[in-house]
């Protein structure tokens, strides 16, 4: 390691390795940056959602079953083994590709481009119930050749009619996907506005800065942005630059007491440093820093921007508060 100017710098030989955290993706939403806990929290809002549509699915299935059961007897017919196989074999055919339709739900939350995400969920809905349609059909004459006497399958005159039923039910579960999606990422950033607030007590610790065999001791206050670089991050500091060996992701979970938040893939924004925020019609933000620093935020972290104007707002509120209780005193004269 060189230094020079108080920055650290990798010797010009070492090849530098991207790191996880900086290696390029199909899109900047679609990383996933993130804690142990947070991972845990995403794995247990996709099963929470399946497990919720599936068991719909289910309970729907059920009611038809009964239905169907219940015409039968009225007809004089007998035997509940008909309509149970019809509906297991749907059931069976939605649930397997429930991954697929949520996969084109998701794209209005990875993809910033508006007509590309409707085209990708359009496709992903017709390919949905295509699927399910056609896997229903194969389950069907396999089961019921089997122990039913045999399905028979009118592919010319029922595809067209069951294939549009299909795709309305797609759209349904799509919509419920949304909205469990969306009141997801609502929750989600609730609890985010107790956790930017610098820790008096960490503040006051300081923070060490350690590359190898050397460390700094920095003041946090002094933090304006940290920088994914390779398998490096960069400290941008309102009294200069380090470059540290480590990875974002390590860094934002060490950081977030000091009042430093994910506002990029790739970058975290200290809220105390910033003096505006500009919002911009594709989603994604600019922060303006109190050193003349312009740091982009990505539409993925679109709640940061609104964490950040709330703390602010909360700032000037304390300080027209405290101006009022405590007037500046003049001379008389």
């Amino acid at each position: 390691m060189n230094q020079s100017n108080g920055r650290i710098e990798p010797h010009p030989h070492n090849g530098v390795e991207r790191a996880w955290d900086d290696r390029a993706r199909f899109g900047d939403e679609r990383s996933n940056d993130v804690t142990d806990g947070s991972q845990k929290r995403t794995t247990s809002r996709s099963i929470t959602a399946y497990g919720w549509v599936a068991l719909l699915i289910v309970a729907a299935g059920i009611v038809n079953v009964l239905s169907m059961a219940k015409d039968v007897t009225l007809s004089g017919g007998a035997g509940l083994l008909r309509p149970l196989l019809l509906e297991v074999t749907s059931a069976t055919a939605w649930i397997a590709y429930l991954p697929l339709v949520r996969y084109g739900v998701a794209q209005f939350r990875w993809n910033r481009n508006r007509p590309t995400a409707l085209a990708v969920a359009l496709v992903a809905t017709l390919l949905y119930a295509f699927l399910h349609l056609v896997t229903m059909v194969l389950l069907r004459e396999l089961v019921f050749g089997l122990v039913a006497g045999g399905y028979a399958f009118r592919w010319v005159v029922e595809f067209p009619y069951e294939f549009r039923k299909d795709v309305i039910s797609t759209l349904m579960i799509a919509v419920l996907f949304w909205l469990m999606e969306r009141r997801a990422s609502t929750s989600a950033g609730t609890p985010a506005a107790n956790s930017v607030e610098p820790s008096s007590t960490a503040l006051k610790q300081g923070l060490w800065l350690r590359d190898g065999p050397t460390s700094f001791h920095i003041d946090p206050q002094d933090i304006i942005s940290v920088t994914s670089a390779g398998n490096y991050v960069e400290f941008n500091l309102s009294v200069g630059r380090r470059l540290i060996r480590g990875t974002l992701a390590a860094e934002e979970t060490r950081l977030k007491p000091f009042g430093l938040i994910r506002v990029h893939r790739t970058r975290l924004a200290n809220l105390n440093h910033v003096v505006a925020v500009e919002m911009r019609a594709a989603g994604d933000f600019l922060l303006r820093m109190d050193n003349g620093d312009t740091i982009a935020g990505s539409r993925r972290y679109r709640e940061a921007a609104m964490l950040i104007k709330n703390h602010a707002a909360s700032l000037d509120s304390a300080s027209i508060d405290h101006n009022i209780s405590h007037p500046p005193s003049g001379r008389s004269g």
